[in-house]
């Protein structure tokens, strides 16, 4: 097997069969699927159960709840000698080449650390369509961090289900447990230690956004508080690299700014969550700032 696909499971009973499929229907077969369920309260550690019996690619991992980091956590350790991994959420679903086409560019370019594609957002309405994802094409370390810390592109974006992923470059990374928006320190980390990022040209995933339950759903403005957090404590890793610590403080501070902006026509909010999040704002500007915006 070459392919491990790390899928976290929790509440997904009307949703999991439709992502489930979806992987084991991919025309890249040669694939390990982990499926983690994480003491779903519905049926879904039973219909993991059932395509165990059904397909050998699957392993099934049932474990105490811990949230969607702890699963994806231990996950990982069950990806062996697979050179590849990703990662997928289960109330998502792929098109039926996505893996094909990654591997494929991971075997047939060296250099490539990762590959990445793009995605559509599904509303309970609506369908949010990308015909190819914007600035697909190869980037170093410095070109992918830059627009990365801007935030500018969805197609450089924290989510670690939009890649493929080399083993070796994620090798000792792990998702901070506990805490909420995990994939921005993870997703920095990782685009730190790589050298060349691609991006597929096309639409490999479907995001199913704004359903009842959903783990981004819970997200309020006080889970960014433990975001600051984890990144301060990335800079202070990281402070005898003056790059690492400048784009770690440039991610910080564009954070700080878009969750500002979200309190700017509430009164009690802003002035609630100014005073909680001035702490980070004043060690930040002790730190080197980055423009990397472009036109």
């Amino acid at each position: 097997m070459k392919l491990a696909v790390v899928v976290p499971v929790y509440r997904v009973e009307p949703y999991l069969r439709q992502c489930i499929e979806s992987i084991l229907g991919q025309s890249y077969r040669d694939l390990r699927v982990i499926l983690i369920d994480d003491s779903s309260p519905d049926a879904s550690g039973a219909i993991c159960e059932e395509y165990a019996r059904q397909d050998d690619r699957i392993l099934v991992l049932h474990k105490e709840n811990g949230g969607l980091s702890s699963a994806r956590n231990l996950g990982l350790e069950y990806i062996g000698d697979c050179p590849y991994v990703t990662y997928l959420d289960s109330d998502d679903w792929l098109e039926l080449d996505t893996y094909e086409r990654c591997v494929d560019a991971l075997e047939h370019e060296p250099d490539l650390d990762l590959v990445g594609f793009g995605f559509d957002e599904v509303y309970p309405d609506r369908v949010a369509s990308q015909d190819i994802p914007s600035h697909s094409g190869r980037y170093t370390k410095e070109e992918t961090l830059t627009r990365y810390v801007s935030g500018e592109n969805v197609s450089i974006s924290p989510a670690v289900w939009q890649r493929v992923y080399r083993r070796e470059l994620i090798e000792g990374l792990r998702f901070v447990e506990g805490h909420s928006l995990e994939d921005v320190c993870y997703t920095f980390q990782v685009f730190w230690r790589c050298s060349v990022y691609r991006i597929l040209p096309f639409v490999g995933l479907h995001y199913r956004v704004g359903r009842p339950g959903a783990i981004t759903e819970k997200i309020t403005q006080k889970n960014a508080l433990t975001l600051f957090e984890d990144l301060e404590g990335l800079i202070l890793e990281g402070q005898h690299n003056c790059s690492f610590t400048a784009y770690g403080n440039t991610l910080l501070v564009n954070y700080l700014w878009n969750y500002y902006m979200l309190h700017l026509h509430d009164e009690e909010a802003y002035n609630l969550y100014t005073r909680l999040y001035k702490p980070f704002l004043v060690r930040a500007r002790k730190r080197r700032y980055l423009n990397c915006f472009t036109k």
